[in-house]
């Protein structure tokens, strides 16, 4: 695949990656009563799972298409967006293993809700945090780490224009805050305040998207 084509289907998979990452919402899962309204719901939690594994390949795929281009404008952040894009997605696996065992405890809980161990309960719970903390702070933090790396290169190279990499700096900074209140515990995951710091990186991803099927990279003659 020449570089063209790799990077407007990057483009399309950082489309893709936004498409899956809205359905990945677990609306169940991330209720109060977790542990009863999951195993009620255990289809939609399954068909969220599926769409956050789906995710997760996409933000490799992105990292893969794009990295034989941008290292020829900067080696060792080319390398550092790569292997950051791989960690998200490994913690973001995690994370989708994780809700599925937490849909098992709530199946397990709910079969004999009268007579539920506080073991379940406490096991359901830590389960929900450590979820919260790896899709919701690290994984988004280190996704965003990268992505910093990712304009940074592209503000040296001019790949994009530089408004659209400072705005994914400013919106990575935001989003990282975001994770950070998040594991202080200052917010929650469905708030205004998550959301409202998280929706600048959202808006330009899909612009990103779109630009690169559009446009693609710049500095062309020196694209193979």
């Amino acid at each position: 695949m020449d570089a063209h084509k790799a990077i407007r289907l990057a483009g399309i998979l950082l489309l893709a990656g936004m498409v899956t990452g809205i359905f990945s919402v677990a609306p169940a899962i991330d209720a109060p009563d977790y542990l009863t309204s999951a195993a009620k719901a255990s289809n939609q939690v399954i068909l969220a799972a599926v769409f956050q594994l789906m995710m997760s390949l996409t933000y490799i795929g992105v990292a893969i298409l794009l990295y034989p281009t941008i290292k020829r404008f900067g080696n060792s952040l080319a390398a550092g967006f790569l292997s950051c894009r791989i960690l998200a997605a490994s913690l973001s696996i995690t994370g989708t293993i994780v809700m599925l065992t937490i849909l098992a405890v709530s199946q397990a809980y709910s079969q004999n809700i009268q007579q539920a161990p506080l073991a379940l309960e406490t096991l359901g719970s830590v389960l929900k945090v450590s979820r919260d903390y790896i899709n919701h702070a690290f994984m988004v933090i280190v996704l965003c780490t990268g992505n910093c790396l990712f304009y940074i290169l592209c503000f040296r190279a001019k790949l994009i224009p530089r408004w659209l990499s400072v705005w994914g700096m400013a919106g990575a900074f935001l989003s990282m805050s975001a994770s950070i209140l998040l594991l202080f515990q200052k917010v929650d995951v469905i708030t205004y305040a998550y959301l409202s710091l998280n929706a600048p990186t959202a808006i330009q991803e899909v612009v990103l998207g779109i630009w690169l099927i559009i446009k693609g990279l710049g500095k062309r003659e020196l694209l193979p």
